[in-house]
């Protein structure tokens, strides 16, 4: 047996009787990359303690880098627009179309921000904002375009899904002919909450 395996069979006498062995079964399962269903996923969310979570992806990290160095990203969030029409209740951020205080970023701001970011040592742009009601994928196409242009090192971890689902709706278009129209473009990731979504060109 494997030690991530006697260590989280050692967690299953600290765990209510009808759990431990479907939460052991799980996390197994992520050790070995298997895909959880959505139904697993919440389970864990619901009952699987964080310093299991965190033992567990520690181990699934040095399986995936034995070498055992771990690197961060540097990298500069930068909103793309304030104006929103989402109207979430705990966000102080956006702005109605129309309030004085309304903006989108344009290119020299775009500019200075990126040179910034490269001064101390980052490479990577995150740019998302408020789901304004009329930039729709031509807008962002053309911002990734231009700053890939002047830029073409910069990496462009952009738009979270809810933005992109505003965008396709906007469009009338499928997630995938949006992703793929960004991704051409020069988007080269999407960020989540939690999860990362990668591309490789």
């Amino acid at each position: 047996m494997a030690h991530g395996s006697k260590l989280i069979s050692c967690y299953l006498c600290i765990l209510t009787p009808d759990e431990p062995m479907q939460l052991a079964d799980l996390y197994q399962k992520a050790l070995q990359f298997e895909f959880l269903s959505v139904e697993e996923g919440m389970f864990l969310f619901e009952h699987a303690p964080l310093t299991e979570l965190m033992y567990v992806a520690d181990e699934a990290r040095k399986k995936q880098v034995p070498h055992n160095k771990v690197t961060w990203q540097i990298d500069r969030n930068v909103n793309t627009t304030n104006v929103c029409i989402a109207n979430c209740k705990f966000c102080n951020f956006y702005r109605i179309p129309g309030h004085v205080d309304a903006y989108i970023t344009d290119m020299p701001t775009y500019r200075k921000k990126i040179e910034e970011t490269f001064k101390y040592g980052g490479d990577q742009l995150l740019l998302q904002g408020g789901h304004h009601p009329e930039l729709g994928l031509d807008f962002y196409t053309k911002t990734f375009r231009a700053i890939k242009q002047e830029y073409p090192t910069v990496k462009l971890h952009s738009l979270g899904p809810p933005e992109v689902a505003h965008i396709c709706k906007l469009e009338k278009m499928s997630h995938h002919d949006v992703l793929k129209a960004l991704q051409d473009a020069g988007l080269d990731s999407l960020p989540g909450a939690v999860l990362k979504y990668w591309w490789i060109g």
